[in-house]
């Protein structure tokens, strides 16, 4: 009974694999203005994978601010994401390095923006609602900014230095301030209407405008010049091929491993390869959910998803290798599975935990480029790592009811070794 019932578990998995792969592969028609494209093309591909144009610029500080520099050329980045997507590009603006890059998808001739992004953003207070009013509280007085959704409220909040609260303070004992950014009036604020000095902020119709204002005030401390020293362009036919090497590397681990699996321990190795296969699919299926404002599959977070595809594989290859330790020791082949499984997940789970650990810090304190191949690298070790150490016990289990010979496993024993009972 057991068998049947491990035979059906096993069409049941390869089915419900069969169903995941093919909506991960494949794309069609949902109506007439709604298409599923697949879940592996769903993921957000970097620009070498698109098409497109990526220009650096290097970055000239004429401010006297002593602020965080990286600060300031995050929030720029930002910023001038947020203009160029004004002007019809699809971009992605990020820091690397010392250097602020600007990616134009699908576009390989932009216009010089230069003037775009070189306009100098103006924040400031002022005691009347009039552009060529004196600003009495500016960027110097402002610490930090930032969008935040407060309840159903897309809010932009200001944060000021100890000196600039107390002079919003002195300001607003005897005055109402009007806020402009770019010589734009955006909101007033009385005393009335304040319960502490240290902060202030408003809200906006999205939150895609509160970024973008927060990016504006935080890149007003900053007085920055942009200068273009590389332009690197990726036409349709090298992004395909750069598609295609993509496909090639990943199906070429994964069968590479899934051969030596197979070749080691047969039978057994094919169940691996079982297992490596759902964790691929969900590896892919995780990529995918993840925001594009968050993560872009670039070559380095390729390189950190296959990564992690071939640890995935090494964690099996340990599971089996202790499980064929177990058998030479004497052990009969169903013990010998559940031994071996027992003795060797705390060391499975301890090699993902402390790739892990590193990883998130990585994900945090990195640059852009650093911060997709840390997230890729986090999905990847959270699904194998999951997938290895519940699927490896389950499978190898069900498989012993339904093959009871050793060379169904590759497992060998000396002939001197009585087997224990």
């Amino acid at each position: 009974m057991k068998k049947k019932h491990s035979k059906g578990r096993f069409v049941v998995i390869a089915v419900l694999c069969a169903i995941l792969a093919f909506f991960t592969i494949f794309g069609f028609s949902i109506s007439k203005d709604s298409d599923f494209v697949g879940f592996a093309r769903a993921i957000n591909l970097g620009i070498e994978y698109q098409g497109g144009t990526v220009k650096e610029y290097s970055i000239g500080n004429s401010s006297k601010n002593s602020g965080n520099i990286g600060e300031g050329i995050s929030s720029n980045a930002t910023r001038i994401k947020y203009l160029l997507d004004g002007e019809g590009y699809e971009t992605n603006a990020y820091q690397n390095g010392g250097n602020l890059v600007i990616e134009f998808v699908d576009d390989y001739s932009p216009v010089d923006i230069e003037e775009i992004i070189n306009k100098k953003i103006t924040f400031g207070m002022k005691t009347s609602q009039s552009e060529t009013a004196e600003d009495v509280i500016t960027a110097k007085d402002i610490k930090n900014a930032y969008s935040a959704l407060n309840g159903t409220q897309n809010v932009v909040y200001i944060i000021f230095t100890d000196e600039g609260a107390t002079n919003f303070k002195n300001q607003l004992s005897s005055n109402t301030l009007y806020v402009y950014i770019n010589s734009n009036y955006i909101y007033s604020i009385s005393n009335d209407n304040v319960s502490t000095y240290a902060m202030t902020g408003f809200t906006t119709p999205s939150l895609d405008s509160a970024k973008n204002y927060a990016s504006q005030i935080m890149s007003s401390k900053y007085d920055f010049t942009f200068e273009e020293v590389n332009s690197t362009i990726y036409t349709k036919d090298v992004a395909n091929k750069n598609v295609i090497t993509l496909i090639s590397l990943v199906v070429g681990v994964f069968v590479l491993c899934s051969i030596i699996l197979i070749g080691l321990f047969k039978k057994l190795g094919l169940v691996g390869a079982l297992t490596l296969f759902v964790g691929l699919l969900l590896q892919i299926l995780l990529l995918q959910a993840i925001p594009e404002t968050v993560f872009a599959l670039t070559s380095t977070a390729m390189f950190a998803s296959l990564l992690a595809l071939v640890l995935g594989a090494l964690s099996v290859y340990m599971f089996y290798d202790k499980m064929h330790k177990e058998y030479k020791m004497g052990k009969v082949l169903y013990a010998s599975v559940k031994f071996g499984y027992n003795k060797m997940w705390a060391t499975v789970l301890d090699l993902f935990v402390l790739l892990l650990a590193p990883s998130i810090v990585t994900y945090f304190v990195g640059t852009y480029m650093v911060k997709q191949f840390a997230l890729a690298f986090i999905c990847g070790l959270v699904v194998y790592g999951v997938v290895t150490i519940v699927l490896t016990k389950f499978f190898a289990k069900w498989m012993t009811y339904i093959s009871v010979k050793n060379k169904d496993y590759g497992f060998t024993r000396e002939a001197h070794v009585d087997e224990l009972k």
